[in-house]
């Protein structure tokens, strides 16, 4: 039995205990992490006998007096978990066709799914992130970089950086505000700030953040947050002023998380942004792209529809 089922109805111990267990395992899947990032979230459950077989957590929201699903700020993709004895695209179709049921219209959903199993009227756009495996001793990581990648290194180490770990992440925000927060498109809201400081509270919760500051003449210049659950560390959020973006700061923060963790077998996650120099300074590491996907599916009422499509029409102009 398929059944959609608010998470106030989940018990966190049991849905953070399947998703574990779940070979598809994520932080940002966990009862404690979508709490933050989508209090009203809910979830389709695959039940068998008492069992739970497969679930996928529902990021949704009210907007219009309908609810919709719309994937949150600092949770990259979800997907559909299970377990080892069920493989996810054997009930991939039965799950969209459940979702596009009890849902008129999803906004945006991301996750890891099997190419070609959308039914239509399914939307569906390949996404990549960028991940990096810490499988063997800093030495043959290093070995993995391209060669601008190890000379821009070498030129961070003579540029003087102190490092330093921090539990503030009040000086990053600043950073991000004064530096790069006018380059996105409409803005950042102050929601979103507030958005991020619950995460990295309920993180530093569970001693699964590290904060890390690249110092310059005793200024902040740059830092880098690190998310860091169930054998994966997540590229969470950074920022750099101009001459932490000169002095490379954000490649040497990188290249320090890797000397921490070499040959612990976890996976680095660049949580890499759909902007292509970014992914290519994240593949210059030596990472290799992990595919999921962005799915949309509008089955909204006509005058609600038409709205829609004009919005993303100007938007699409804006670009």
């Amino acid at each position: 039995m398929l059944r959609l089922i608010p998470h106030t109805s989940l018990p966190a111990t049991r849905w953070d205990a399947f998703i574990a267990a779940s070979q598809q395992r994520v932080m940002y899947a966990y009862a404690w992490y979508l709490d933050v990032v989508s209090p009203q979230w809910q979830a389709l459950v695959l039940e068998e006998d008492g069992v739970w077989k497969a679930v996928m957590p529902l990021p949704t929201q009210q907007k219009w007096g309908l609810n919709v699903v719309q994937q949150p700020f600092f949770c990259q993709f979800l997907g559909i978990f299970t377990t080892p004895s069920v493989e996810p695209a054997s009930v991939q179709t039965a799950f969209l066709e459940a979702l596009s049921t009890h849902f008129r219209y999803v906004s945006s959903y991301s996750g890891r799914f099997g190419e070609n199993l959308f039914p239509a009227p399914w939307e569906a756009k390949r996404c990549f992130t960028h991940v990096f495996l810490l499988d063997v001793p800093y030495e043959q990581l290093h070995q993995r970089y391209s060669t601008d990648r190890r000379m821009n290194l070498g030129r961070a180490l003579r540029f003087g950086w102190e490092i330093a770990d921090s539990e503030d992440m009040e000086p990053m925000i600043h950073l991000f505000q004064e530096n790069h927060a006018a380059n996105i498109q409409g803005g950042v809201a102050e929601t979103t700030y507030e958005l991020l400081r619950k995460v990295v509270e309920t993180l530093q919760q569970r001693n699964a953040a590290r904060i890390v500051y690249a110092h310059k003449d005793g200024k902040i210049e740059a830092g880098a947050l690190f998310a860091t659950y169930d054998q994966r560390i997540v590229y969470l959020f950074n920022a750099a002023s101009a001459v932490g973006r000169k002095g490379n700061a954000r490649t040497l923060l990188i290249d320090q998380c890797f000397q921490a963790f070499a040959n612990s077998g976890y996976v680095f996650d660049f949580e890499s942004p759909e902007k292509e120099s970014i992914a290519s300074f994240y593949a210059s590491f030596g990472a290799q792209s992990e595919e999921y996907w962005v799915l949309h599916y509008n089955a909204l009422p006509f005058p609600l529809k038409q709205w829609q499509a004009y919005r993303r029409k100007k938007s699409f102009l804006k670009i």
